[in-house]
Formats: C-alpha cells, structure tokens, sequence
C-alpha cells in the first residue's frame, strides 16, 4: 500500500481518498432525476423527446462540456476553481486555426502549438494561484477577461473553412456518434483511473480535505495546485480545437458560459466547493443532466431568455444544494 509518513514520524497516512460515500449518494439521486426527466420527456414528446437521433445529438453537443468537466472535476476535488477554461476554449480554436488558415502551418504543428499555448495560459493561472497567492476566483476572472480578448483580436468573429484533414478528423463517426465524444470519453476514463489507482492524483483528495495537513503531510502543495490549473488548460484547449473541427469553423466565443456549465455539471456530480470529494462519473453524469436540460427547453420551445434563467437557477440550486450536504455532514 502507498504510504507517506507524517512529521511525528509516530504514524503512516495512506494516500487513499476519504471516503466518498456521499459522492455516491449525490451520483445516485442525479442517476434517479436523469431517469425521472427521460421518461416525463419520452411521455410528453415521444417522437421528438424519444428517439436514437436526439440521444445521438445531445452526447455530440455535450462533448466539449464533457471534456471541460473533467478537469473541473478534478481542479475541484483538490480545492479550487477556474473560470477562464471558456475564454481558453475560443483561444485554442482561434490560434490552432490561424496558424493553420492565416500562416499556413501544418495541421499537427498548429494543432500541438494551439494546445501548448493553452496549457501555458493554465499554468500561468497556476503560478499566480499557487507561488503568487493570489485568490483562485480573481485570479481566473482577470485571466478569462485576457484570453478572451486575445481570441477575438486573434480570430475576430471567426476562421471559417480549415483544413479539410483538420475537419475530417473531427466530424468523423462511430455507431452515429462523432470523434469528440469517443474523445470525451477516453479523457474520461483516463482521468478516472488517475483519480483512483496513481498516488500522484490521490493526493488531490487530501489537497482539497485539508491544505495545511497536506503540506504537513509532506504533500507538495503548490505544485499540485500548478500541476492542475495545467491540466485544466490542457483539457480546455482539447475541447476547443476539437469543437472546431467538429464545426470546420473557430468561433472566437464558443466557450462563453462553458466554465459555469462545467462547474454546475461538477457539483452535481458530487462535488464541493470545499474541495475533497467527488469522482469522475459523477462530472460526466452533471452532464448529462444539464444537456438533457438544454435539449428539453429546446424541444419545449422556451425562449432563449428563459435558457438563461433556468441554466443560472441550477447552478445556484447546485450550489445550495452542495452546501446544505455539507453542513448537515458537519
């Protein structure tokens, strides 16, 4: 078993999660609300709501979602947040189809040129969390504001009509459903055994638990913290690049809102915003709920302006919701 000594030297600490027992039941109810919505929906609508071609486009349109959630999951599991993933989202997209479009680069050098640059837009975010101190929320508030900027001065509205292997790698299927959701999922379970069979990535447990005892503990603290916010960026510039392939145009403001989706999707999945718990499945699960919300006003009809409040209200209900568990835990 995996063990790092604590200071006293009088005990051994595993490095073995807490105990998730209330992310299993938050898993569960969100099992049992997603099952309640597929049948009121499949009654209500059942030629629009019911059928194989509307599952098939709700999992290609929560790809990006999926894949942002993933790193949300596990930024939040050890204790914090980014709110800039949507703006690094544009940014990818932008900066891999400029190159590509505009300087005439190859596909595969833009493409790992526009995902480095996202990964050092979150170590950047990183640095100024963990080595500066400064609070996570303004820190990728300011940063997001940056990215955003820069993508809409990179990409303007838009790059339409990249190249044709750069887009026949994204609309690509399998069984109906697109590369990025077969992508999603391999980020998924890829992370999902990171989180519960490496000792590096069990140590986000304890980071978001308890930062002092981690640091105690001899748990480097703040390259973890750095370590994260890398990933994060990583895992936005995927979404990013594979949403313009996908759609054979970088929007420059695809990912405005993504991050909120992304943290809702994350809370209620089972995490907390005191950090410590939550898994994979979960994030993926938060959704899948939130795109089968999407695509029931879609299908119901609801103006736009209500998407909104209905979307903001889940998330404050998450929220809320997340906040209750804790106490009443306490």
């Amino acid at each position: 078993m995996d063990t790092t000594l604590i200071p006293t030297g009088r005990k051994k600490r595993s490095l073995r999660p807490p105990p998730l027992l209330s992310s299993y039941s938050r898993e569960a109810s969100l099992l049992g609300l997603i099952a309640l919505i597929v049948v009121v929906f499949s009654i209500l609508y059942p030629r629009s709501f019911c059928s194989w071609s509307n599952l098939v486009a709700i999992l290609n349109n929560l790809a990006t979602d999926g894949i942002l959630a993933v790193g949300m999951m596990l930024m939040m599991v050890g204790g914090v947040f980014d709110l800039s993933v949507g703006s690094m989202v544009s940014l990818s997209g932008v900066v891999t189809a400029a190159l590509m479009k505009k300087a005439g680069w190859p596909v595969s050098v833009a493409v790992v040129t526009g995902l480095g640059a996202a990964a050092l837009g979150g170590l950047l975010n990183g640095f100024i969390v963990a080595r500066v101190r400064v609070n996570a929320l303004i820190t990728t508030l300011g940063t997001m504001l940056v990215f955003q900027g820069i993508a809409l001065r990179i990409g303007g509205p838009g790059i339409p009509s990249l190249p044709e292997s750069f887009a026949r790698a994204g609309q690509g299927e399998f069984l109906r459903l697109q590369s990025s959701v077969w992508l999603m999922l391999a980020i998924a379970l890829l992370f999902h055994l990171f989180l519960t069979h490496t000792r590096f990535f069990r140590q986000y447990y304890y980071l978001g638990s308890n930062p002092r005892a981690a640091r105690l503990s001899g748990i480097q603290v703040e390259r973890l913290q750095m370590f994260a916010f890398a990933i994060m960026g990583l895992l936005a510039g995927v979404a990013g690049i594979a949403y313009s392939a996908r759609v054979n145009t970088a929007v420059s403001n695809v990912g405005v809102g993504a991050e909120l989706r992304a943290i809702t999707a994350v809370i209620l999945g089972g995490a907390s915003l005191t950090g410590g718990k939550g898994r994979i499945v979960g994030a993926l699960g938060g959704v899948l709920f939130t795109g089968l919300i999407t695509n029931v006003l879609i299908i119901a009809q609801v103006s736009s302006y209500w998407q909104g409040i209905i979307q903001g209200a889940v998330l404050v209900l998450a929220v809320a919701l997340d906040s209750l568990w804790t106490r009443s835990r306490r």
